[in-house]
């Protein structure tokens, strides 16, 4: 795991962190002055405004037509909360031939069953989701550009795309867009988010070079984060990519392969930022909180442990330019989780914790990793939901909790490290709050909202569970609570995520 340098970070709203050699102490928040309050709302203390695309997920090729085909899939994805779907997959973006599996060319598509582009097109439209696409690093600019023609060009556009280094022409935006149409999608999709090649940090030795580890997985030319961006003579880079696909159409946004940690991989990270320079539309970042399964008292509070650290550094960085991270969940190898924890309580409290500090750290897009994915060996499973069933995995309610924020964040005091609280304001005053708690048993909490009007009503809805090794979670809603001077007492169930609504208070 790569932490940010040693630095004292604040805690969105909870505590205060030291990250120093890959280890974060946590100091409990002083102290409120709050009356008895455990959590304290300040109405007019607005923070960053609520990011919507930082609710998103992925949505790999291997799922297949069929299932992206499935009226229920769609339907759980939709309920979800879900706003952006990453595709076509992580290491498969690599290898993954958009052309060939559009055209039904075995030979050239990464797996024959593969989902195709129009598939995913069709996904999209079905759920009414944007998308965004991670174009394979192996490829050409031209290829790329041929893909942005393929989701975003208009049937009759005759500018030229070009020829490849590989002697191949590309013909004209028409050829591709003319191919979607064929799909059935005849308008343009206006694919805004793209990204070029997945963890390119961590090639394999036998496709990469020496610059790469021992124990690097993906398959791709370079390891290098200088040559990743400006390419070498047998290859493209991101510039020259990022280059012909914005040739094709100006408004896409185009991220570079970024690490947590600038200095971590060589140097990776600093090296991409600096030669990117001003064409670095986001910098993309994937972080998982443990390589395996976790003790899970520790797992519910890493997110606010390393969340703001690593956040506030990169924006250090980075300033004004956007940071994604398109890929997270808790663990990273789902071979060595051997205790199914991303199928358990402790998953959903993970992520739903890990959504509120994204958030008001300021990531303007972050994608859980992933829908569905399929049970691995050892039982568990990164996806929200079954592959095959379609049933929610308790990861699932923690998106769903978010689905209703409003449009601004406001600041929170928080009595314990027990607790989380992420109010948000809508444009109409009514605010909604999601409530983590953290420890076991039944606990009552006292919400105050400071310049709250007379009146109002809280309604708490959400799930629990008994132990954070619970494979499922229990659904529950609570009365109506009339707000009294700003004040009103919960009852949240052990180990839970509540979303409060309250109206009448703003």
């Amino acid at each position: 795991m790569r932490h940010p340098r040693a630095q004292r970070v604040r805690q969105g709203l909870l505590a205060t962190c030291v990250v120093l050699g890959g280890s974060c102490t946590v100091a409990s928040s002083p102290p409120i002055d709050a009356a008895g309050a455990d959590v304290v709302v300040d109405l007019d203390d607005r923070g960053p405004a609520f990011p919507p695309l930082v609710l998103g997920t992925n949505v790999p090729a291997w799922l297949g037509p069929e299932r992206l085909a499935s009226e229920e899939l769609r339907a759980a994805t939709v309920e979800s909360g879900a706003t952006i779907l990453r595709m076509p997959g992580g290491s498969w973006s690599n290898s993954y031939d958009w052309r060939g599996c559009e055209t039904h060319d075995r030979q050239a598509c990464y797996f024959p069953d593969a989902a195709r582009p129009t598939d995913f097109i069709d996904f999209m439209q079905a759920t009414g989701l944007e998308g965004m696409w991670t174009v394979s690093i192996n490829d050409t600019a031209q290829s790329a550009a041929a893909l942005v023609a393929f989701f975003n060009g208009e049937v009759g556009d005759e500018r030229s795309i070009g020829v490849d280094r590989w002697g191949r022409d590309w013909r004209t935006v028409d050829e591709w867009a003319a191919l979607r149409s064929a799909g059935g999608n005849d308008e343009p999709v206006g694919l805004e988010w793209w990204e070029v090649g997945n963890e390119v940090y961590g090639g394999s030795p036998e496709s990469g070079g020496d610059d790469c580890a021992p124990f690097g997985w993906e398959d791709v030319w370079t390891c290098d984060g200088e040559e990743y961006v400006l390419g070498d003579d047998g290859h493209d880079g991101y510039l020259d990519i990022r280059a012909a696909m914005r040739d094709v159409d100006p408004d896409i946004q185009v991220g570079a392969v970024g690490v947590a940690e600038p200095v971590g991989w060589g140097d990776w990270g600093n090296e991409v930022i600096e030669t990117a320079d001003d064409d670095l539309d986001f910098y993309v970042v994937h972080h998982y909180g443990f390589d395996d399964s976790p003790d899970p008292n520790e797992a519910v509070q890493r997110p606010a442990q390393v969340w703001p650290g690593i956040v506030g550094h990169l924006t250090d960085r980075l300033g004004a330019t956007p940071v994604a991270v398109t890929e997270y969940n808790l663990v990273s190898f789902g071979e060595a989780d051997t205790d199914r924890s991303m199928t358990q309580a402790v998953s959903a409290l993970y992520l739903a914790d890990t959504i509120g500090q994204l958030a008001w750290s300021g990531v303007t897009l972050a994608n859980q990793w992933n829908l569905a994915n399929g049970t691995m060996s050892t039982g568990t499973d990164y996806g929200m939901v079954d592959a095959d069933t379609f049933a929610p995995n308790p990861q699932y309610h923690a998106m769903q909790a978010w689905r209703s924020a409003g449009e601004t964040m406001l600041s929170a005091e928080v009595a314990d490290g027990s607790i989380r609280a992420y109010p948000t304001i809508h444009d109409d005053g009514r605010v909604t709050i999601v409530l983590l708690h953290l420890g076991s048993g039944e606990r009552e909490v006292t919400i105050r909202l400071d310049g709250a009007s007379t009146g109002g009503t809280a309604v708490r809805s959400g799930v629990h569970a008994e132990e954070l090794a619970a494979g499922s979670m229990q659904h529950d809603v609570g009365d109506p609570i009339s707000l009294v001077d700003g004040r009103f007492d919960l009852v949240v169930p052990p180990y839970s995520i509540s979303t409060v609504e309250v109206s009448g208070a703003g």
